[in-house]
């Protein structure tokens, strides 16, 4: 493990410039993973934990009509004539292009000599982000290195990618390892254009690396939340519940309304560890049954939910009749309800969609689950911006479906977050 000390030391550095003289947060040991951020007073709900400065940001370019966007201030250009005048094949504004940044970035990628520079190129432009550490001061790569990255046969790819683009790309091999390892950082815990409501995430529209909140470590049930401030790109970091002092700050690296399943393969396969936390250690998911389905046995009433084993098709329990079933068994009501819904959807009738949710669904599988959840939200959404064709039935709906998954999120112990805040100013509409 790298030394919690020498980390601490090389943030204090890297956050310098908020000049913050008695920060609520120090680097420890911690029992979930390693090292974590930890409270040094108490806390209380909403209160600011910190304030982060990406060390590395750039822009997605994740979508071909996002590319004319500037590499620098990420201000969207003109359709046409976006391109760095100078041949570095990236896009700039004409302000920008005068910036000492760009002139350093555009001198080192002139000299691998850019096989197509006037053409906007994604996986360029996406390799930006990447190859500044190039020209980051030695503490600040250090501090990348010090950042966990998951070193899978992947990693290698996108360099591997970009060189196609260039006439001269470099084959020094510390430079080369250089990004290698900065790509690792971002797969594991940097930030890509980040708009899934279902995740709690404030919506961020680019690709960057915040390292202290990098250190921060997961619980399927946060105690704390982030937002972004849009001037500056700062990430701030607040307490969703009281906190004593010596509490270990965690945040989730997964959707919050996903099933005890879905929430561990996708941990286990994208993130490489197994989560144990309270919530995944119980079947119920802290009574609020976000897994559960009916059980089988039709003279019974009974919730089932999966077996806590971290397998991918664990057996199920009844909470009633204590009958075990297979996961295939299990797992038939769930997908007939999620293949009616999403034909619901794809119909574009949202009338549709709200008369099966009030009327069929709960035949089916509970309200609780999270495929009738993640329904629910799609609903509050497109009722947020319009009535579409069900203006009479959606009189109260948006406000009962708000409350419904507000319900759920007490269950599970969520405090203040940023859907929560979401979720109580479309009930009030």
């Amino acid at each position: 493990m790298i030394c919690p000390k020498r980390t601490a030391e090389l943030l204090e550095l890297h956050l310098e410039s908020l000049k913050d003289k008695d920060p609520a947060w120090e680097i420890a040991v911690s029992k979930i993973a390693g090292r974590g951020v930890f409270t040094t007073r108490k806390l209380k709900r909403g209160d600011i934990i910190f304030r982060d400065i990406p060390i590395l940001i750039g822009l997605a370019a994740r979508q071909e009509d996002t590319l004319n966007s500037c590499s620098i201030c990420f201000k969207v250009l003109p359709d046409t004539k976006f391109m760095c005048r100078q041949g570095c094949a990236l896009p700039v504004c004409s302000v920008c292009a005068k910036k000492k940044q760009h002139k350093d970035e555009c001198a080192l990628l002139k000299s691998w000599e850019p096989i197509e520079p006037d053409v906007a190129n994604s996986v360029i432009i996406r390799l930006i982000c990447v190859a500044r550490a190039i020209n980051l001061s030695k503490e600040q790569r250090d501090l990348i290195y010090c950042l966990q990255a998951n070193l899978d046969n992947n990693h290698r790819t996108e360099v591997r990618n970009a060189a196609k683009c260039f006439n001269k790309f470099p084959t020094d091999k510390k430079l080369i390892e250089l990004m290698n390892r900065t790509v690792a950082v971002l797969r594991t815990n940097g930030f890509d254009e980040t708009a899934d409501r279902t995740n709690d995430n404030q919506e961020f529209f680019y690709r960057a690396l915040f390292p202290l909140f990098a250190i921060v470590n997961h619980d399927c049930v946060p105690n704390s939340y982030y937002m972004f401030e849009d001037k500056t790109n700062y990430m701030v970091l607040r307490a969703s519940i009281d906190l004593p002092e010596g509490t270990e700050i965690t945040t989730t690296y997964t959707k919050l309304f996903t099933g005890n399943i879905a929430r561990h393969l996708f941990l286990k396969m994208k993130k490489n560890f197994t989560c144990k936390c309270p919530r995944c250690s119980d079947p119920t998911e802290k009574g609020a049954f976000i897994s559960a389905v009916y059980c089988r046995d039709t003279n019974c009433s009974g919730l089932a939910v999966p077996e806590v084993t971290g397998l991918p098709h664990p057996n199920w329990n009844c909470l009633e009749c204590k009958q075990k079933s297979t996961h295939a068994q299990m797992i038939k009501a769930q997908d007939f309800a999620s293949g009616a819904i999403n034909a619901k959807i794809n119909s574009h009738s949202l009338k549709s969609l709200i008369i099966y949710l009030n009327e069929k669904s709960d035949s089916f599988i509970p309200n609780s689950n999270y495929v009738i959840i993640d329904a629910k939200l799609q609903v509050i959404a497109r009722l947020s911006k319009s009535m579409e064709d069900c203006a009479q039935e959606s009189a109260g709906v948006k406000a009962k479906y708000c409350q419904d998954i507000l319900d759920i999120m007490d269950k599970l112990g969520l405090g203040d977050c940023v859907m929560r805040k979401y979720l109580e100013i479309e009930k009030a509409k």
